[in-house]
């Protein structure tokens, strides 16, 4: 009986565990029509982005494309914050949408944790600090364009800055 008991507590608290880091919140309940769901929705955003940095990009998990169509649309709509989705940053992710949408959710995620931080610069700036790690560990680097390597060496070298905005 006490094996099974140190069994039962042994095993429940790491099922737990393994079920809530994979875990979605329910989106389809969340509703995004007046300014106050926008500002409501933020902690759900934030368990989305949080979602999609732990799990890795595959094209056929129908909860990873639920959650990026979600924060797309939360950015877009939201009253709150402005993303900036300039060309000088977002060419070293068109190649391929699953980087694009990891380097917009590294914008949400910092604009969420620094509210105060407007500005373009320091945006991009905090979104790559974010996105290029999980790329370089998620991502196959054979697909990476010429440009994206020299992104992800001038963040390696802490040069991002200087890369970016020359």
């Amino acid at each position: 009986m006490r094996k099974t008991l140190l069994l039962i507590f042994l095993f429940f608290p790491l099922q737990a565990s393994f079920s809530f880091a994979q875990e979605l919140p329910n989106l389809k309940n969340v509703k995004l029509n007046k300014r106050a769901s926008y500002k409501h929705a933020e902690s759900t955003v934030s368990k989305v982005v949080d979602y999609l940095f732990r799990t890795p990009m595959q094209k056929k998990n129908r909860d990873r494309n639920d959650a990026g169509n979600f924060l797309v649309d939360w950015m877009n709509g939201t009253p709150d914050y402005v993303f900036y989705l300039e060309e000088r940053e977002t060419n070293f992710f068109s190649t391929n949408a699953d980087f694009l949408l990891m380097y917009m959710a590294a914008l949400t995620k910092f604009s969420l944790a620094n509210p105060t931080e407007k500005g373009k610069q320091q945006q991009a700036l905090g979104a790559m600090q974010l996105v290029l790690p999980y790329l370089y560990q998620e991502s196959d680097k054979k697909t990476w364009p010429k440009e994206l390597w020299q992104l992800y060496d001038a963040s390696e070298n802490g040069k991002l800055k200087e890369y970016l905005y020359p």
